[in-house]
């Protein structure tokens, strides 16, 4: 292989190298020892890509005359898509320019191109809907002002004209250096989302792949509260990973004081965004305030995880009924997440198979078509997460029992049968329930040994 082969393939290595990483792991230094480079290369890699060529600059300036917004991305086997619609907010209220973490999602989703060799073909055509036409039922179809990016060989619909056609993979990795104009406050939860979705696109199996916003753009009239709520929601993501991950790698311990400049230290956002992003959290149960610049993430009682469990089997019991209006979109995700199971299973990916059950119960909530409920069911599951992660307890569920589960409750919805369904859902949660009680006992009668040998 060439020597311009050879660096070519490195530097796509550190490109891609996010996609399968830990989310709050994505230093450069992080990124250097996943892959076996030195840091110096890794820096050298990203400053690259970041300084625009020229036609990247015809992007940056168009963006720096408009105000636009992310609403749709796609991924296939020949190139890939973003587009960019208006924004209806005023520049003065959501100034340009990303965050670093969101430049950082941003760099992963655009490095989703350079995989595109490997992307699979579509087999199948009637349930996976393609951009155009999820963005057209989103209410968010191409408008003159649009700006439509196109990577390699890309089929856009008829009518709509590319802005920009950037046939070299590398080009496309450039865009950061123009897209990091768009506004923080309504691009930061989008991304948050995308980065997600593009983790576990590239964990299973990786067929062509299409996102479009879910979530409406803030109004002109909206409060200085609503200004904040996507760049806080997307920080307060972070938060709660870092904190997770610390919890699980023993950065952190249940009880002891998580300061503010620590978190700062950790994911480089300014105290006083990290301070609200907190505020949000603890009024969600997830953390609580010890004092004006630290928290703790407490130790569960069975009373707590009794609570969390049971809020969670009622209003799943609700969401599970809603469900067996889903769309062929909504069924086809669940079902999806369903058919993954079924490979861990296979392989007895105990790992795999914990975040697959997540991702068929987030699912699950979507296609339910409820607004509130939702949001609400997501917030309780976390806190069962962060109910593992203080415990320092291993999740490990038998795989074959997760699918059983899962599958007897999208069966019963799919065959209309509610009752069926309802109860499968509450079984599902009640053996969860068993499973953690158990482990809190176990550490119950651990600590107490400690304190009698203590004595």
């Amino acid at each position: 292989m060439k020597t311009g082969d050879v660096r070519a393939e490195l530097k796509r290595a550190v490109l891609t190298a996010p996609l399968w990483m830990q989310a709050t792991k994505n230093s450069s230094r992080q990124v250097a020892d996943a892959v076996g480079l030195s840091q110096s290369f890794v820096a050298r890699t990203w400053k690259e890509f970041g300084e625009p060529e020229e036609e990247i600059e015809s992007v940056r300036a168009l963006l720096a005359e408009r105000q636009m917004v992310l609403v749709g991305l796609a991924v296939g086997p020949s190139g890939s898509c973003l587009v960019l619609n208006p924004s209806r907010a005023s520049r003065l209220r959501y100034p340009a320019s990303l965050s670093t973490s969101s430049k950082r999602r941003l760099r992963m989703v655009l490095a989703a191109d350079l995989l595109r060799g490997v992307v699979q073909e579509p087999s199948y055509t009637d349930d996976r809907p393609d951009l155009w036409s999820s963005l057209n039922s989103s209410g968010l179809g191409i408008a003159e002002e649009s700006i439509v990016l196109v990577s390699g060989n890309f089929g856009v619909s008829a009518g709509v004209q590319p802005s920009f056609h950037f046939a070299d993979a590398w080009q496309w990795q450039k865009l950061v250096a123009a897209l990091d104009l768009l506004p923080e406050v309504q691009t930061g939860e989008s991304l948050v989302d995308l980065e997600w979705r593009i983790r576990r696109w590239y964990h299973s199996g990786r067929a062509p792949f299409t996102w479009v916003v879910d979530r409406k753009e803030p109004g002109a009239m909206g409060s200085s509260a609503d200004d904040f709520l996507g760049a806080g929601n997307a920080l307060a993501e972070d938060i709660l990973s870092a904190i997770r991950q610390g919890l699980v790698d023993g950065t952190f311990s249940g009880e002891s004081e998580i300061s503010l400049s620590k978190l700062n230290r950790l994911l480089g956002a300014p105290v006083r965004d990290i301070r609200a992003a907190v505020r949000a959290l603890t009024e969600d149960g997830l953390v609580t305030a010890a004092r004006s610049d630290s928290v703790v993430v407490r130790i569960p009682s069975l009373d707590d995880v009794t609570e969390t469990y049971m809020a969670r089997r009622a209003l799943g019991a609700i969401v599970v009924r809603a469900a067996s209006r889903w769309s062929a979109e909504g069924r086809s995700r669940v079902k999806h997440h369903i058919d993954e199971l079924g490979d861990c299973a296979r392989r007895n990916d105990v790992t795999r198979a914990h975040y697959l059950d997540l991702d068929f119960q987030i699912a699950l909530f979507e296609g339910s078509g409820l607004n509130r409920i939702p949001a609400i069911l997501e917030t309780l599951t976390k806190q069962a997460f962060m109910h593992f992660a203080v415990m320092g307890a291993r999740y490990a569920f038998s795989p074959k029992i997760i699918l059983d589960q899962n599958t007897e409750i999208f069966e019963a919805i799919d065959a209309g049968d509610l009752r069926a369904a309802t109860l499968s859902w509450q079984t599902k949660m009640d053996v969860g329930l068993s499973y953690l009680a158990q482990h809190i006992s176990a550490m119950n009668a651990i600590n107490e040994r400690r304190g009698m040998n203590r004595g």
